[in-house]
């Protein structure tokens, strides 16, 4: 989008011409996906509909140098700050704005006061440069000299906005003069850019895809094999059952779909949340108390009288359970009482929403998993999925990896991880209307570690060759939340999607 709107804005070229020009293919990537072409014009027009407000685009970036005099303890002789985001001018330069597009709506909550600060300096303070391309980070931003004094002048006025490239909604994020952003900034953008920029952590994770540091990083811990695949000639992607599952559909379903993948990992925005449906709402919701539970009184195991009151919505987080799912989710959280894990004495180290990053250097693949529960029991680490399923008396899955492939995963990545199988476990905890049961998986079993390694395999070898992604549309479409980009032909029968999450 940002490339069609340079276009636009700074050469001056018809929104048709511009978007045509910015998704053709070029020598460094394929044509972009149909679906991403649909939202990039949507966005363009919500962008655009307001028009600039009287202000000018800045076809440059305001840089913020900080020259030292001798190198610093990290070895910087040079520090430069700029932010992300459209730059924009009054034509005297006493107004500067920098809009910041933001895919879906806008949310209710409000950014970090050190980061807006930080961010607020650059626009208030920096000067017109230009920055390096992204291959060449190393290299200094280089100035501009544009000829006009109103480039350079100190604003009189800053102003930091959010743009909804969905509906079109702007909302002023940050606002002030010179010498306010200065003393907020004082208060608490100056000591969190220090942090940040002398922590010197890694932390692996989605972002480690474009990284270059990938082969050496010493926090990335590594997985050679982990998917099955021998092929490092595809571009370096993230993986995660969740990827899988969206690209395959549910077992013994025709619902295929790589385009559905494809944009969800581009996160497009899904404007009617089809894919929060009440029943995903509960399900999250359901987990999020439980996490707070645990988290509010850690080593004590749950109670019946520790779940929400059902005859009303109540909420967890930022979770509202809908008056029809309140019951429902309140007896799911009283269920796991039977099973909680602080009911054994030999339980220690509890943690919620863990995530366990590995690289597949055989694939050139980050795998990503995100475990609801990992403790110790003992001497022994367990991973444990927390799931629900709205049906009475649900029958037990006769092929559980196949059915729940993040419990696959999670027998690869503990054999992955050096601990001696013989001191791990998986479990599934499932939450019905009627109780709850659980499952154990025994990573150490030769059967099990051949079944998860063909689990893992079948639902990443398909996706990790696909270089097109092309919709594959079905029944699956009605409740896709990617339908309004990738606009397939729908047929007209509805599949309604299980209350399971």
């Amino acid at each position: 989008m940002n490339e069609a709107l340079d276009l636009i804005e700074y050469e001056g070229m018809p929104v048709v011409q511009a978007l045509a020009k910015a998704l053709a293919p070029r020598d460094d990537r394929p044509a972009a996906h149909h679906g991403l072409a649909a939202w990039t014009a949507a966005a363009i027009e919500r962008y655009q509909q307001a028009g600039t407000e009287g202000l000018t685009p800045v076809a440059y970036k305001w840089v913020r140098v900080t020259p030292l005099s001798a190198p610093d303890q990290r070895g910087a002789a040079r520090y430069e700050e700029c932010v992300w985001g459209r730059p924009y001018a009054s034509p005297d330069g006493s107004v500067r704005e920098l809009w910041i597009p933001v895919a879906g709506p806008l949310s209710a909550e409000d950014r970090s006061e050190a980061e807006m600060a930080a961010a607020a300096m650059a626009v208030a303070f920096g000067q017109p440069h230009q920055l390096p391309d992204r291959f060449r980070w190393k290299k200094d931003a280089t100035q501009v000299e544009t000829g006009y004094p109103a480039d350079t002048r100190e604003p009189a006025a800053v102003r930091i906005r959010e743009v909804s490239c969905l509906t079109g909604e702007r909302r002023i994020v940050s606002e002030g003069n010179p010498a306010q952003i200065k003393q907020e900034y004082e208060r608490t953008g100056k000591g969190r850019l220090a942090d940040v920029v002398t922590s010197g952590g890694f932390a692996p994770g989605f972002d480690c895809e474009d990284c270059k540091l990938v082969p050496v990083c010493p926090a990335l811990r590594r997985g050679p094999g982990l998917l099955g695949i021998e092929d490092r000639t595809q571009p370096r992607r993230v993986w995660s059952v969740t990827n899988g599952r969206s690209y395959v559909g549910r077992p013994g379903r025709s619902e295929e779909c790589p385009a559905r993948e494809h944009l969800r990992r581009l996160r497009l925005p899904d404007r009617v949340g089809r894919s929060l449906s009440p029943a995903v709402v509960r399900g999250h919701a359901v987990h999020t108390w439980i996490q707070d539970q645990h988290e509010r009184t850690p080593g004590v195991a749950c109670r019946p009288e520790d779940a929400p009151d059902g005859s009303a919505p109540w909420s967890a987080g930022k979770w509202l359970v809908p008056e029809q799912e309140a019951s429902m989710g309140a007896r799911m959280v009283a269920a796991h009482t039977r099973h909680c894990p602080y009911r054994l004495a030999t339980v220690t180290g509890l943690v919620h929403e863990r995530s366990i990053v590995r690289h597949d250097a055989a694939a050139d693949i980050i795998v990503i998993a995100k475990a609801d529960m990992v403790y110790r029991d003992g001497a022994s680490w367990v991973y444990r999925e927390l799931k629900t399923d709205a049906r009475s008396n649900a029958p037990a899955e006769t092929d559980l990896l196949r059915s729940r492939p993040q419990l696959a995963l999670a027998v690869r990545l503990l054999q992955s991880s050096g601990i001696d199988p013989a001191l791990t476990r998986v479990e599934l905890e499932v939450l019905g209307p009627d109780g709850a049961r659980l499952t154990i998986v025994d990573p150490a079993d030769p059967d099990t570690q051949a079944r998860a390694r063909a689990v893992v395999h079948e639902l990443a070898a398909d996706w990790h060759g696909d270089t097109t992604a092309v919709a594959r549309p079905g029944r699956h479409c009605q409740y896709c939340e990617m339908t309004e980009w990738c606009r397939p032909d729908l047929p007209s029968a509805p599949e309604k999607p299980e209350g399971r999450s």
